[in-house]
C-alpha cells in the first residue's frame, strides 16, 4: 500500500511540473511591452513606444510604409498623428495576444488582433479591425521588438465599403441627373414641334 501511495505522490507531482510553464516569466513581460505599447499609441507618445523597440526594429504600418529605427519611426508617428497636416486626426487601439507567443532560443514571435478607432483628417471615420505580428528578442535581459507588422483584410475593411457606398451614392445621383435631363430634352423638343 505504501509503495502504491508513493507511485501516486511521484505521479501528481510530475503531472503539476508538467503544467508549469517555464516561460511565464518571459509571457509575462511580453503581455506587459503589449500593454505598455497600446497605452503609448493611444496617448500618442512614441517616445514611450520606442522603449520597447530595438533601435534597429522594422515596422511595417497599414498602409504599406516600413519605418526601420526609432528616427524614422518617430518621422512617420509624427507625420501621420502630430503634424499640422497629419492624415490621422484621431486613433485609439485595443489589441490582443491570439495565441501564447512561441519561443526560439532568445527570440519570440507572437501574433494577435487589433480593434482600432481612426478618424481621418478628411473627416472619414472608421474602426478597422486588424492583425499584428511580432518578433522580439531578448539581449541583456531585457525583450525588445525587433519586428512588428500590422496588416489588415484587403477585402473587406471599413475604407473598401465607404468606397463601395460612395460609388453607389455618386451611381444613383448620375442616374437620377440622367433622368431630368432626359426629361427636360423631351419637353424642350415637344415645345418647338
Amino acid at each position: 500500500m505504501k509503495k502504491i501511495l508513493i507511485f501516486i505522490m511521484v505521479m501528481f507531482v510530475g503531472v503539476v511540473q508538467a503544467d508549469v510553464d517555464p516561460r511565464a516569466e518571459d509571457r509575462a513581460e511580453l503581455r506587459g511591452i503589449l500593454a505598455d505599447m497600446v497605452k503609448a499609441l493611444n496617448s500618442h507618445d512614441f517616445e514611450q513606444a520606442s522603449k520597447h523597440l530595438h533601435k534597429q526594429g522594422i515596422v511595417t504600418y497599414y498602409n504599406a510604409e516600413v519605418s526601420v529605427g526609432h528616427e524614422q519611426g518617430r518621422a512617420y508617428f509624427n507625420r501621420m498623428l502630430k503634424e499640422s497636416e497629419a492624415v490621422v486626426k484621431e486613433y485609439r487601439l485595443k489589441g490582443d495576444v491570439s495565441v501564447p507567443a512561441t519561443f526560439y532560443g532568445d527570440t519570440a514571435v507572437a501574433y494577435g488582433v487589433t480593434e482600432e478607432y481612426f478618424k481621418l483628417a478628411e473627416g472619414l471615420e472608421f474602426t478597422l479591425h486588424g492583425k499584428w505580428s511580432s518578433t522580439m528578442q531578448k539581449t541583456d535581459g531585457k525583450w525588445e521588438i525587433i519586428n512588428l507588422h500590422f496588416s489588415a483584410n484587403l477585402f473587406d475593411n471599413p475604407l473598401l465599403n465607404s468606397a463601395e457606398q460612395l460609388q453607389k451614392l455618386v451611381g444613383g445621383i448620375a442616374f437620377l441627373a440622367g433622368l431630368i435631363l432626359m426629361f427636360l430634352l423631351m419637353r424642350f423638343t415637344r415645345k418647338n414641334k
